[in-house]
Order: structure tokens, then sequence, then C-alpha cells
């Protein structure tokens, strides 16, 4: 646990603005402040949450941090003491990189699944994490988005890519909280390896990166067809994410080139509809507020959007939602919840409980193929 801040913007025409957040300890106890207006004017302040636990600000943090900046806002900079979580932040421009990230196309897991017995696929975890690709050129590191943009990166992330034994490079990966997960090396030393197949660019990948740093992890991968069902069981009983499926014989292709896939894992539940909190009570959304029994008191798992084809659940009923996974901790909220219009009827109040969930993976755990 640590504090944390956040130094935001937002120019677009003759709009100039800013907005700083904190993630703050009071006496042992967490709280989240936020300051905003136009840059160079006195600012407005508001504390969005105090005298709670670290995960419940922090997850106030986050997703303040989310909405910021999907309305457009760019990060300027991000601190965190300790061992905090590793920064990448947004491009200040815009700027391509020139390189184009290839895209993972989404598939069911019984189609995933009848890949397991083709030799020609592999099968790797996928994190939940943010696509990061860092080029070394000259003895400077360029991050670069989804999009192909260039981005700053952490320099605890760029201290353990000095320890690679190489001029220069580019790999693309998926970077958490804690690790940077990487999953192919498309050039080295001034070789372009993206005419390379995908299991001769992995090999070179391990040579280069494996055992480096704690923080640089080769994605572990299952090749045989004995491995690939296990590898899926295990992932399965970790709360992973999901997983992908790489076709060892293709070369390097940007875009979603459907030349390989991805498979998330989606649960279900039954959640009780109830009152919306105060801050969501009048926020013009069509969703509902579900909760779950934690030993004597009702939860509160988030707030879920009803589709118009749908009626809009009434309070006390219980109804069928499809989610990623909770975060962990006592206020732990849903991930990526949707609602497909079922009322369970056929379901007690006393039957929805926490313990049901499926809780979030810790980041730091890769599962061995």
């Amino acid at each position: 646990m640590q504090t944390e801040r956040a130094e935001l913007y937002f120019q677009q025409g003759s709009s100039d603005k800013v907005y700083h957040l904190q993630l703050e300890n009071v006496q042992d106890q967490w709280a989240v402040q936020a300051q905003w207006g136009r840059r160079g004017s006195a600012l407005q302040s508001d504390v969005k949450v105090s005298g709670t636990s670290y995960e419940e600000a922090k997850r106030v943090y986050d997703r303040i941090l989310r909405e910021k900046t999907g309305k457009g806002y760019q990060i300027a900079h991000a601190s965190a003491n300790g061992n905090g979580a590793i920064a990448v932040g947004l491009p200040a421009t815009k700027e391509h990189s020139g390189h184009t990230p290839e895209l993972l196309t989404p598939i069911e897991e019984p189609e995933a699944l009848l890949l397991a017995q083709d030799a020609s696929w592999w099968f790797q975890q996928k994190f939940d994490g943010r696509r990061l690709a860092v080029q070394k050129s000259e003895g400077k590191y360029s991050g670069i988005n989804k999009l192909g943009q260039l981005i700053p990166i952490d320099s605890r992330l760029a201290e353990s890519l000095d320890r690679v034994r190489a001029q220069g490079f580019l790999v693309d990966g998926e970077i958490t909280d804690s690790r940077f997960y990487i999953w192919d090396l498309l050039s080295v030393n001034d070789t372009d390896l993206r005419v390379q197949p995908y299991e001769i660019r992995y090999v070179h990948l391990t040579q280069h990166f494996r055992g480096v740093s704690d923080v640089l992890r080769v994605c572990e991968t299952a090749m045989t067809t004995k491995a690939k069902p296990d590898f899926v069981k295990k992932m399965h009983s970790a709360n992973a994410e999901g997983f992908v499926c790489k076709n060892r014989n293709a070369a390097y292709a940007g875009g979603r080139a459907g030349q390989h896939f991805k498979c998330k894992f989606v649960v279900t539940a039954s959640f009780i509809v109830g009152p919306k909190p105060e801050k969501k009570a009048n926020d013009g959304h069509r969703s509902i507020a579900v909760y779950l029994l934690d030993d004597t008191r009702q939860r509160f798992m988030g707030t879920v959007g009803v589709p118009d084809r749908y009626r809009l659940p009434k309070e006390r009923e219980i109804v069928e939602v499809q989610y990623l996974y909770c975060h962990p901790g006592p206020d732990g909220k849903l991930i990526q919840a949707k609602y497909f219009g079922k009322v369970r009827g056929d379901i007690e109040i006393a039957e929805c409980v926490v313990s049901q969930l499926k809780v979030k993976a810790n980041d730091t755990d890769q599962i061995e193929s």
C-alpha cells in the first residue's frame, strides 16, 4: 500500500484545463482528493472519499483516473511512493511510432480448445494489463501503445530494460502494475525479426530477456497437445483473465490480421437489485445497482447497464449478471459486468452471497506451462 498522485491536463481548442488527483494516507485511513480548473487559475477542490480502507480508496482513485483519461485528459506526471504501480503515460502529441501493433481476434473457449490438438498453435496466459511495446534505439527507450503512438515509460521499467544485453530492440507485450510480460521480439541489434515465424522470434526473445529482471517476464508458453489443455485448466483454477492462442508459423502482421486469438473467461452470478448509491442515483444512466450478501450486510458490487430492449429490474429482484472477475478486498467491485435480461425467479436472496464470485488473480502470478 502506498500513496499515489497524478497530474493530468486537457487541451482542445481554447480549453486548457488541469486535474490533480491524490491517494493519501491520513492517520492510518485512506482518502482521495482532487483539484481542477483552468491552467493558471485558482483550482476548485473536493474530497472524493475519506476515512476508508486502502482498497476502497484505490478503487476510487483508479476509477477517476480511468474516467478522466477516457474523456481526453492526458497524464503529465504520475508517481507512487514505495513499490507502486509501474506507470506508462498517454501520448503527448499523438505522434505515431511507425510500428503497428498486431491485435488479437476474440474467440470463444470451445473454439479455442479445438486448437489445443493442433501442433501449430501455442497457448499463453492473457493478463489484465495494458498493451505496450518498447523500442530501444541509441540508448533511449520509447513506449508504444495499442494505437502505435509514442508514450513515456516508467523509469523503473527502463532500469530493468538496461540489463538486457542488446544495443537495440523492439519488444511487444502487456504491462500490469508490477510486471512487463513480453511475448514477442520484433527486432534486435538492427536485425528485423518480423519476417520470421513466431517460433523463431520466441527463441530469440527467451535468449535475450528470460531471467534478466524480476520486472521483465517472458510469457510462459504451452506448446504440446498434452500441455495446452492442462494449461487452460490451471488458468481457470488461478482465476486468470483468459488465454491467447499463437500461431507458431506466423510472421508478424500489424493490425487485426486474424492469425492470433484471445479467449477471455467470463462467469455469471446471481445478484440482488438494490438502491443506487447517492452519487449514482441521478447519473442519467439506464442501469441497476447490484448487491450480494457478505456475512450480515448487503455489499454493493457496482452498477450494471440495462440495454433498452430489457425492462428495468425492480429492487429486491434477483438478476443474473455476466462479469469477467471481481476486484479483491472487502469492497472489491465487478469488472466488465453485463446484464442480458435474465431475472431469476428460482433463486432465493439467501443464495446471493459473495463466496460465489470469481476474484481477480494476482498479476504477479504467472502460470507455469
